[in-house]
């Protein structure tokens, strides 16, 4: 790249339609996959005939590209385009075991009355592996989509995924109930986002946003669990976005915080509009690793769930134990599957309230537990 080109370059940093990271890549790479969000949802033809589209995602008015330097110019100088930003990373959100000492919690069982038959829950996530707990004494998987490998069949190639909706909706069969999630009839829709290594880039999540946007209503999906995150923008964030039209159009959506500490809030859980859910231990001590912080001069997250040592159902048939706010975000999307059993037309407005009423509050924090 010649000095003329890195000029350019820099002077795309100064303009507030570009990400900084999609600036810093271009300045290395010939070529990068970009988001390009435009003003009205009208004006994505332009960008579907003028450039080389990988994806689109009409929900949030945004289209995957190909972009080099010629194409960021003429970005630049489009007014029908808002914002321009690269891929980013998400990340399944559990740490190590090495990081877990901090006591011993376990998902527990649902109040009487209550355990979520007849409610849809989707498990954004690497899948879902049928399991004794998931699929006896009827299988409760009752649909999967695969954005990594296209298979149709579940599966869970990690173990995260299916640990996560073990503990919202476990039913114990394994155990003799001993180790249950909140919603043990619930039933499961699998959506595979997140690859065998736990990491995903922005696209693929957006792919299952966009795919839940338009088939929730079909599939009779109530609530959405995102057991992951990445780091958000401060403009435009897409995920925020894609999780904000998810809300608005009605599905109740539950998103983990994060495992990085002080000030270091995931995306989508920055999101206003969705249930932010961070790690306690048993003992209501708020997690050190729990992202929280302030994201638009608002306290995150929400609400904390049993995150810490929690013990939960493998993709191998057995059970095993996962720390992270990944295994607190689905404590809470039991519980609002729940919620969807008792009050059939609840809104995730109305949801959202219903679990903040249900907290105590333990040094100012929020803390679930049923």
């Amino acid at each position: 790249m010649d000095r003329l080109d890195r000029s350019i370059i820099d002077a795309l940093a100064s303009h507030s339609k570009f990400d900084g990271a999609l600036v810093g890549t271009l300045k290395v790479e010939d070529s990068v996959t970009a988001l390009v969000r435009v003003r009205n949802p009208l004006q994505m033809c332009l960008l579907e005939r003028g450039f080389d589209v990988v994806c689109s995602y009409p929900f949030i008015r945004s289209v995957g590209i190909r972009c080099g330097l010629k194409e960021a110019i003429r970005l630049e100088r489009m007014q029908e385009v808002e914002y321009v930003s690269a891929q980013g990373r998400a990340l399944a959100l559990d740490v190590p075991a090495e990081d877990t000492n901090m006591g011993y919690a376990q998902a527990l069982s649902a109040p009487v009355g209550l355990d979520g038959n007849g409610v849809n829950l989707c498990v954004m996530d690497t899948g879902v592996s049928p399991h004794s707990d998931l699929s006896i004494p009827r299988e409760r998987i009752v649909h999967f989509v695969d954005m990594i490998g296209g298979q149709e069949q579940p599966y869970d190639d990690n173990g995260h995924g299916t640990f996560v909706a073990g503990v919202a909706a476990g039913n114990g069969t394994l155990s003799g109930g001993k180790i249950a999630g909140i919603a043990p009839r619930a039933n499961i829709v699998g959506l595979k986002v997140i690859a065998s290594s736990g990491e995903s880039g922005t696209f693929k999540i957006l792919d299952g946003m966009q795919w839940l946007f338009d088939n929730f209503r079909q599939y009779n999906i109530r609530v959405v669990c995102m057991s992951f995150g990445a780091q958000p923008l401060n403009y435009a964030d897409p995920l925020k976005l894609g999780a904000d039209m998810l809300v608005r159009s009605g599905l109740i959506v539950v998103a983990a915080s994060g495992n990085s500490g002080e000030n270091a809030l995931k995306s989508p859980a920055i999101s206003d509009e969705v249930i932010a859910v961070g790690a306690a231990d048993a003992q209501d001590r708020v997690a050190p690793f729990t992202s929280r912080g302030a994201y638009n001069g608002v306290a995150r997250p929400d609400v904390y769930a049993d995150g810490v040592n929690v013990r939960g159902v493998a993709a191998g048939g057995t059970y095993s134990f996962m720390t992270g706010t990944s295994a607190a975000a689905p404590y809470v999307a039991g519980a609002c599957c729940l919620l969807c059993q008792k009050y059939k037309n609840i809104t995730p407005v109305q949801a959202k309230a219903a679990i903040f009423s249900s907290c105590k509050v333990v040094d100012g924090k929020r803390i679930f537990r049923l």
